[in-house]
């Protein structure tokens, strides 16, 4: 019991110096140009899975196209499951996340100039003005990921998804490149008060999916399709992770 109070009360500790330091770096990085934070944020990521203990893998980063920008579109466990794809994915990408974060001191405004994407999630004119604004970014300059269930799943179960990763793909005329994260929301769940250290986390990216020629009306469709090609996904990744939902 001692053991994991220390071990707690490192990566607590760790995870609050860590982002503390970095976050000001991140934001006089992307004054020029978000990408150059991109590798303070590799950094951060690993340094933070590493303060907790997590164990992770990824496997078929390879899908990821170099050649344009994409949507991509995961499951979501966790807060960790950020972290995990910046550890792996080395593609220029920003985030759709809840407003909420981006008024936490310090780490708000590095999520804001690093060119993540705030929605308050109601589906009102604001978050439509965002995303409008996410199609121009997406086909000139980075890549979105979205995490389509809307918010974590407690129990690990999928959500069905949102269409906003669908329309936002559809739109922009990019590819949408399916992944799922597994074993993230056992390092610290959601109303627990003890990281499990060694956790197992596995990340599968899957192959990506053209939207060439597909309007708004296919968008339902496109939704259904992200859907499977993530559950499929998923579980692979609970494999892998050990996690069994």
């Amino acid at each position: 019991m001692i053991r994991k109070l220390l071990q707690t009360a490192f990566a607590g500790t760790a995870a609050v110096g860590i982002t503390g330091v970095l976050s000001p770096v991140v934001s006089a990085l992307s004054l020029r140009d978000a990408k150059d934070a991109d590798g303070v944020l590799v950094l951060w990521a690993r340094s933070l899975l590493a303060s907790a203990g997590v164990r992770h893998e990824a496997v078929g980063v390879e899908n990821v196209p170099t050649d344009t920008h994409v949507v991509f579109v995961s499951n979501h466990q966790s807060h960790y499951d950020a972290l995990v794809n910046f550890a792996h994915i080395r593609k220029h990408t920003r985030y759709v996340a809840k407003a909420e974060l981006f008024r936490i001191p310090l780490f708000g405004p590095a999520l804001r100039r690093a060119g993540n994407i705030p929605v308050e999630r109601t589906g009102g004119a604001g978050d439509r003005a965002r995303l409008s604004e996410a199609v121009t970014a997406l086909r000139e300059r980075v890549s979105v990921l979205f995490f389509a269930e809307g918010t974590r799943s407690t129990d690990g179960r999928l959500r069905p998804f949102k269409k906003g990763a669908a329309t936002l793909a559809i739109q922009a005329g990019v590819p949408v490149v399916p992944l799922a994260v597994s074993g993230t929301r056992l390092i610290l769940p959601k109303g627990g008060r003890a990281v499990r250290w060694g956790q197992r986390v596995a990340l599968v990216v899957g192959k990506p999916i053209p939207t060439q020629g597909l309007t708004m009306q296919d968008r339902d469709a496109l939704t259904r399709q992200l859907e499977d090609a993530v559950a499929e996904l998923y579980a692979e990744a609970c494999k892998r992770s050990g996690d069994t939902p």
